[in-house]
C-alpha cells in the first residue's frame, strides 16, 4: 500500500469520530450555525503555520487560487449544513461521498490527466457503496428532491476544490496554498455572522467541550487531507480511500456509540444492516484503489 494513502485513511477515521461528536454537540444544544462558525474558525488557526513553511515570497498576481479555494470549501460546507438542516444527518453524509466521482470527472476534465480503468471502477464501486448505506433513510416528503440537490452541489464544489488543490499545488506552493486557501475560509465565515445579525457564537458551557472537540477533529481531517491533496498528485484515489469513513463511522458507532451518547445503532433497526453491506461494497472499492495506485508504484 501507497504511504501516502494512509492520510486520507487517518483522515476518513477523524472525520468519522469527528462526526459523531459534533453530532453529540447538536444533541447537547449546539445550533447548526454555532457549529459550522466555530469549525471554520478552528480551521483557520490551525492552518495558519504552514503559511510560514512555504517557499519563497508571495506572488500577488496568483492571489485568485487561494482565494478560489477557500471559496469552494466554505460554500461546500455551507451547503452541506443546509442540507443537515432539511434532510436527515444519515442519508446526507453518505450521500456527500458522490464526491470522488465529481474529483474522478474533474481530474479529466481541468487537468486532462485520465485515471486508470481500475481507479475508475473504484470510484463508481464508491458511489453504490454510499448508496447503498443511504438506502434505508430515503424518505417520501416535498423536501426530500431538494435535499437531495443540495447535498450532491455541495459535493461538486468539494470535489471541485479537491482538483483545484491538487493541480495548482506544485506550481504555486502546496503549503502556501492550502494556508492562503484555508485562511479565507474564516474571514468569509465572520462575514456571513454579521450579515446573519451576530448570533452568539459561543456554545453554552455545557455543550462547549464537545463543539470545540468536534470542530478540532473536523479541522485536523482537513488539515491530513490537505497534505495528501497538496504533496501526491493522485486526488481521485485519495478520496476513494477517504470514502472510508463510511466504514469508520459504522464501526465506531457499534464500539463507542452508546460512550458517545449516540444511539443511532439501535434505532436505525434494519437501516443499519443496509450500512453494512454498503461498508463492504466501499471496502473492496477501497482494496482496488490500493491495489491500483501499489502497481503504479512499482511499475
Amino acid at each position: 500500500m501507497p504511504i501516502y494513502l494512509l492520510l486520507p485513511l487517518a483522515a476518513a477515521i477523524i472525520y468519522a469520530l469527528g462526526s459523531i461528536i459534533i453530532k453529540r454537540a447538536l444533541k447537547e444544544g449546539v445550533t447548526m450555525d454555532q457549529s459550522f462558525h466555530l469549525t471554520n474558525l478552528v480551521l483557520g488557526v490551525l492552518f495558519l503555520p504552514f503559511f510560514f513553511f512555504g517557499r519563497g515570497a508571495f506572488d500577488w498576481s496568483q492571489a485568485g487560487k487561494p482565494l478560489m479555494i477557500g471559496a469552494a470549501f466554505f460554500f461546500g460546507h455551507w451547503l452541506t449544513f443546509i442540507a443537515i438542516r432539511r434532510g436527515d444527518v444519515s442519508f446526507v453524509t453518505p450521500l456527500m461521498g458522490t464526491k470522488v466521482v465529481f474529483v474522478a470527472i474533474g481530474v479529466v476534465l481541468l487537468t486532462g490527466h485520465i485515471p486508470s480503468v481500475p481507479l475508475l471502477i473504484a470510484a463508481v464501486l464508491t458511489t453504490i457503496g454510499i448508496f447503498v448505506m443511504g438506502l434505508a433513510d430515503l424518505k417520501g416528503g416535498s423536501h426530500l428532491a431538494y435535499t437531495v440537490l443540495v447535498t450532491l452541489v455541495s459535493a461538486l464544489v468539494f470535489g471541485l476544490f479537491d482538483v483545484f488543490l491538487s493541480w495548482w499545488a506544485p506550481d504555486f506552493g502546496g503549503l502556501t496554498l492550502v494556508a492562503l486557501g484555508m485562511g479565507v475560509v474564516p474571514v468569509f465565515t465572520m462575514i456571513l455572522w454579521l450579515f446573519q445579525g451576530r448570533p452568539a457564537l459561543m456554545p453554552d458551557r455545557k455543550a462547549a467541550k464537545w463543539a470545540w472537540w468536534g470542530a478540532g477533529m473536523i479541522a485536523l481531517q482537513a488539515i491530513t487531507m490537505g497534505i495528501g491533496l497538496t504533496f501526491f498528485n493522485d486526488a481521485t484515489g485519495v478520496n476513494v480511500v477517504y470514502a472510508s469513513r463510511g466504514l469508520w463511522v459504522i464501526v465506531l458507532l457499534v464500539v463507542f456509540g452508546r460512550i458517545l451518547g449516540n444511539s443511532e445503532r439501535h434505532e436505525t433497526g434494519r437501516g443499519f444492516l443496509w450500512r453494512i453491506g454498503g461498508t463492504l461494497i466501499l471496502t473492496i472499492a477501497i482494496i482496488i484503489a490500493v491495489a491500483d495506485r501499489a502497481a503504479a508504484i512499482g511499475n
